[in-house]
């Protein structure tokens, strides 16, 4: 079974209002801070939602790393954590106020919030396996 190096985590940057809105100017502004703090990290596989604001959190990341992001289904958690289980490398995962924590918590058994408010939270996983047991370590950083 292969498992990841690392899983970071984080919601999409500020946003607009509306139904499928874009980032901010300061939501921009963290996008590429995002990029540049992520670099080192050296990721292998980024992964977003469909939305305006997922996407566009993860694009200065993409566009530094040469990787394509790769779309999941936030109503199909359970089923994008098990794929997340069996990769390899860095991987990268932009969400929602919502379905980050919910993922962590599939992945992990970590319990986090984030509120409607708080763009800032960067999660990172990093599982470690003995012969019986899989623990993943939970580290927050922030993107300030």
């Amino acid at each position: 079974m292969a498992l990841p190096e690392k899983v970071v985590l984080f919601r999409h940057a500020e946003k607009m209002t509306g139904k499928n809105p874009h980032l901010t100017d300061k939501g921009v502004k963290r996008a590429k801070h995002l990029a540049a703090m992520l670099a080192p990290y050296k990721p292998t596989s980024l992964f977003s939602t469909r939305y305006n604001r997922t996407q566009q959190t993860m694009a200065p990341l993409a566009e530094h790393t040469k990787l394509a992001v790769l779309p999941y289904n936030p109503r199909e958690l359970p089923a994008f954590a098990e794929t997340l289980r069996n990769l390899s490398g860095t991987i990268v995962v932009a969400g929602h106020s919502n379905t980050t924590p919910e993922l962590i918590a599939l992945l992990s058994g970590h319990v986090t919030h984030i509120s409607e408010t708080e763009f800032d939270k960067v999660f990172v996983l990093t599982p470690t396996k003995t012969p019986n047991t899989l623990h993943w370590q939970l580290d927050r950083l922030s993107s300030n």
